[in-house]
């Protein structure tokens, strides 16, 4: 063999060596290390101070979210947390949507699309039972100036949106959103 012959052949092999070991779903779900985020990212229960939606989206289920502040205002800095869970096993790694949007119009979109968990859960591999933390930060601008602002939200992959197929104990709309938090902004605060 020639040196330029071994060269090639050496730089093959390293470059098979260094392909992905290609999991199904299954696999990856099975084997992929909970333990770190039980208690932070995965919880048993909800928050006692849940404020409850339990709208549907196929087998995925957004219970519930809480707020800090729990009364935000106009320039507030405001960590949601949704509450998520599945009946039954999750075939895609689905993103969250989220649109600010004023009631009555009147102000811009405010978007808050992010990976569910800060990225460190993904859907593909949460297990029916469980309860998924999805904190994310929205910033109220100060010049915001409509009494209301809905924070709709979905899941969706790249044009696809998960349909919603019930409500739960919020509005909803035609776009597969539901309406989950609506925050007031009395006049002059």
């Amino acid at each position: 063999m020639t040196p330029r012959l071994h060269v090639l052949v050496l730089a093959s092999l390293v470059g098979f060596a260094c392909l992905p070991n290609p999991q199904s779903v299954k696999e990856r779900r099975a084997s992929f290390d909970r333990d770190s985020l039980r208690g932070k990212v995965i919880l048993s229960e909800p928050p006692s101070d849940m404020v409850r939606v339990d709208a549907e989206f196929g087998s995925i289920k957004l219970l519930g979210y809480t707020l800090d502040p729990a009364v935000p205002k106009r320039g507030d800095k405001v960590r949601v947390s949704f509450y998520w869970s599945t009946s039954a096993p999750v075939d895609e790694e689905y993103q969250v949507f989220v649109h600010g949007d004023a009631i009555g119009g009147g102000a811009r979109r405010i978007h808050g699309d992010h990976f569910p968990a800060e990225a460190a859960y993904p859907t593909d591999v949460w297990q029916p039972g469980e309860i998924v933390v999805d904190p994310f930060t929205v910033r109220i601008p100060g010049e915001f100036g409509p009494a209301q602002l809905a924070l709709n939200t979905g899941l969706y992959l790249e044009n696809f949106r998960v349909p919603l197929t019930n409500r739960g104990l919020a509005p909803a709309d035609k776009e597969n959103r539901s309406q989950a938090v609506t925050l007031n902004f009395p006049q002059g605060s």
